[in-house]
């Protein structure tokens, strides 16, 4: 009896197993992996004839048109319908499964995608007429670690969809926008067609903009490519069969030897980017650690440093606006620079602005002081345009006299009258401009010798009238 329990004592799982399988259960793709259809969706995408050659330049085009006008939205549409992946994939699936019919027409087909990408994206940024660097096109020329990641992720993810029993097209457009295959193709054909002209972004000419812009994609695309090849790898996929031992040996050996060629350069690629990565991180801390402390209050631009490189050296400079660092200060700063953040060949260079705290002030309250006085002028000749308009509005109130009434008052106090009319009239000395109201009259000259006597009389007693019945300072009278 007692070996009985001692038998089913020793037959019970461990804590730290029932955690394993419990993952392992979770994670398990087996029987949720169609190798045969996988094999299928792979060879159906990888060729770029006819329609999916079509769809490809018509997704360029709208890519550089997105990057053109800096729109996010579009440039995630032409990701969307671009069919960049196919070739890709087939390359990892083809090294994984020893195919060398597959990862020949896989190679063959990817530079016919490239070049295809890469002449209408030239063509399009070549006769477009603007060609001003925005910040989709920026984020495109300089790859980091994080396009590494993503590349490795985004194969993983996109594989994972086209062997799934159950089609995923979610995640198949997911993939596509993560991965970013289409914007480094398309950037490149706008350095390249930018040639050796400044793009102004840092130091780059177009063709080295494009050259960055192609290397980001190759990254991308080889670890999407390395991601696939692992994933067919781990879920076990059949390799590929052939008539006779020798060709088996033959074609595993041309693998491999592909496969290194792929591999090593991949690896530099990441190591290099990691790298770099790690050379900014403690650039920044220098800056902060070191830099900071001293000149809190000296306008010192440590946020953006700029990174260059000359003769195998390495520049980070920065700037200072108000107080300038002794040159002591700057040698000692060089040597931590290499004694405690071991950065060997990098040297730190301050541009000295000279200009003291008291000076910027000084020159701060002269510049407020010749704004406030443009102002004031301002001001004042607005207050007089202001002052104008009002007279004028004044003046033109004026139209609203009484005239018929007028009008008959004065052809009963003087019968003599024929015409009787009013306007106000503009008229200038060269200096000013006034409107005064005018008045017309028009005399019956039946008898000419009296009316020309008495009209001057006449004259003067309607001129009073008018000034004292219509209230108006100024007034004219035209005979």
């Amino acid at each position: 009896m007692s070996t009985f329990k001692e038998n089913i004592e020793t037959e019970k799982p461990s804590f730290g197993k029932l955690i394993f399988d419990f993952f392992k259960g979770i994670f398990n793709l087996s029987d949720q992996v169609d190798k045969t259809r996988t094999r299928e969706e792979v060879l159906a995408n990888i060729s770029f004839k006819g329609m999916p050659a079509f769809i490809l330049m018509a997704s360029v085009f709208v890519a550089s048109i997105g990057l053109n006008a800096n729109s996010v939205a579009v440039v995630i549409g032409a990701m969307l319908i671009s069919p960049l992946m196919g070739p890709i994939m087939g390359l990892g699936y083809s090294v994984a499964v020893n195919d060398i019919d597959t990862l020949k027409k896989s190679l063959t087909n990817f530079f016919i995608m490239v070049g295809i990408a890469l002449i209408t994206s030239y063509l399009y940024f070549l006769f477009v007429p603007l060609k001003t660097l925005n910040e989709q096109l920026i984020g495109r020329i300089e790859p980091t670690s994080l396009d590494v990641l993503i590349g490795i992720s985004g194969g993983l993810a996109g594989i994972a969809a086209f062997s799934s029993k159950i089609k995923n097209s979610n995640v198949i457009a997911g993939v596509a926008i993560a991965t970013a295959l289409m914007p480094p193709l398309c950037t490149a054909g706008y350095g390249f067609a930018m040639g050796s002209d400044l793009i102004g972004y840092k130091d780059y000419t177009g063709i080295g903009a494009g050259l960055n812009a192609l290397y980001l994609f190759f990254i991308n695309s080889v670890f999407i490519g390395i991601s696939t090849f692992l994933y067919i790898k781990l879920n076990k996929f059949p390799l590929a069969k052939y008539q006779n031992a020798a060709q088996a040996r033959k074609t595993n050996f041309i693998i491999i030897i592909l496969s290194v060629i792929t591999m090593l350069p991949s690896a530099f690629i990441f190591y290099d980017i990691i790298k770099e990565e790690f050379y900014k991180a403690k650039v920044k801390e220098f800056l902060r650690e070191e830099v900071s402390p001293m000149y809190q209050n000296g306008f010192l631009n440590i946020n953006n440093p700029i990174l260059s490189d000359r003769d195998s050296l390495r520049f980070i400079t920065i700037s200072t606006l108000t107080e300038r660092v002794p040159e002591e200060v700057i040698k000692n700063w060089n040597k931590v620079l290499k004694s405690k953040y071991h950065l060997q060949n990098t040297k730190l260079i301050v541009h000295q602005g000279g200009y003291s705290e008291d000076f910027l002030r000084q020159k701060s309250q002269d510049f407020m002081g010749s704004i406030y006085l443009n102002n004031q002028k301002e001001i004042r000749k607005k207050d007089s345009i202001i002052l104008e308009l009002q007279h004028q509005i004044q003046r033109l109130n004026s139209d609203s006299i009484p005239f018929i009434s007028v009008a008959k008052e004065l052809r009963a106090q003087y019968p003599n009258i024929k015409n009787f009319g009013y306007a106000n009239f503009s008229k200038t000395n060269f200096k000013s401009k006034n409107i005064i109201p005018t008045f017309l009259i028009q005399w019956d000259n039946s008898n000419k010798a009296k009316a020309q006597r008495e009209k001057n009389e006449d004259e003067k007693r309607i001129r009073s009238y008018l000034r004292t019945r219509l209230s108006l300072d100024t007034l004219d009278i035209v005979q």
